[in-house]
């Protein structure tokens, strides 16, 4: 529990004057900072408010785009924070540099550890749901990321990293990982082209909520942009349907919670979607863990990684190293249960 007068508390007491509702909340003492998340700075403040510091990577324009599309998930039945405005009627306010703003507390909480498959195919349904609620949409975004799934672009920095370190400490295990990941690539098989979509940008797990095995939210809209469905869900299943986290060595691709993923996706998406994006499914977790795997082997060379954990690795570079391999080792054997993968999916989408 953080307390007012503890890190953070002071802080938090100036900034939240600009909502008075909430500043009362924190006067009681019923603050805490929100578990997980390596990105934004959280805190739950009393059961009716999330407090966030953005992180720098983000905007407060960011915040026009959750009002917009948040209205239109929520008027959908998709289970979205609501921002509040401050008693300005500004959306987010800044102070000493940062950007802070207040959103609703939704019920429920993150899976426990990799969750079971119930919740995988109730993740997969609301995020189906997610997708539906926005097809059609006209949005121009205030505040967007670009480049995030763009493979061939990771790539090229992964090459240019390589190039630019050859004395680095980790060199010598980056640049054999860097060819293998780009003959990966090559091999991979581009889909058709697929419409774009505005999609959630980080359907992980832990950005859903649960009662249960039912979803109570979906949050951490600040990634939300145009992408297509490969992309979209290859990052997806690569999240829900590993055996271990990033940083462990061994992932299996789990063919079960692949199919529980696709039938709920499926459950809630068949009005809308294509079948071009219903073919892609099988190999889009590969596609997405090629490219973690590209980013992560240039940040070990480059030393940039804002999540590293020194109860994991010894420096930035090894844990993005640990990730990068971990990445790879699950796009292969991803790649390797391609045919269990087609035969769910067919199962599930006859023709």
């Amino acid at each position: 529990m953080v307390r007012r007068n503890t890190v953070g508390g002071s802080v938090l007491d100036a900034v939240l004057q600009a909502w008075p509702e909430v500043a009362a909340d924190l006067s009681s003492g019923a603050v805490a900072p929100a578990p997980g998340g390596l990105i934004n700075a959280t805190w739950l403040v009393g059961r009716r408010w999330v407090v966030q510091r953005l992180h720098p990577i983000f905007a407060g324009e960011v915040c026009l785009d959750i009002a917009a599309l948040g209205a239109r998930l929520a008027a959908a039945g998709v289970p979205v924070p609501a921002l509040v405005p401050a008693s300005s009627g500004a959306l987010w306010v800044e102070r000493d540099g940062a950007v802070w703003r207040v959103q609703t507390r939704l019920p429920g909480a993150n899976a426990a550890g990799a969750g079971t498959l119930g919740q995988v195919r109730a993740a997969a349904a609301a995020l189906g749901r997610f997708h539906g609620a926005l097809v059609g949409v006209d949005h121009a975004f205030a505040f967007s990321r670009l480049g995030i799934h763009d493979t061939p672009a990771h790539l090229a920095r992964l090459a240019e990293a390589v190039a630019a370190h050859p004395t680095h400490r980790l060199a010598a295990r980056v640049a054999p990982l860097a060819a293998a990941i780009a003959a990966a690539w090559e091999a991979w098989e581009q889909p058709p082209a697929l419409p774009r979509r505005v999609g959630h940008g980080d359907p992980k797990l832990a950005n859903f909520l649960f009662e249960g095995d039912a979803v109570s939210g979906v949050i951490d809209l600040d990634t939300m942009g145009w992408t297509t469905l490969d992309a979209e869900l290859g990052d997806a299943l690569r999240s829900w349907c590993s055996s271990t986290d990033e940083s462990a060595a061994a992932p299996r691709f789990s063919v079960e919670r692949f199919t529980a993923a696709v039938a709920g996706y499926l459950a809630t998406a068949r009005g809308w979607v294509t079948p071009a994006e219903i073919a892609v499914l099988p190999r889009a977790a590969e596609r997405v863990a090629l490219e973690l795997a590209s980013r992560f082997a240039a940040d070990a060379l480059n030393e940039a990684y804002f999540g590293w954990d020194p109860a994991l690795a010894p420096g930035r570079g090894e844990h993005n190293l640990m990730r990068a391999e971990n990445q790879l080792a699950l796009a292969r054997d991803a790649r390797a249960r391609r045919g269990d993968l087609e035969a769910a999916l067919s199962q599930l989408s006859p023709g």
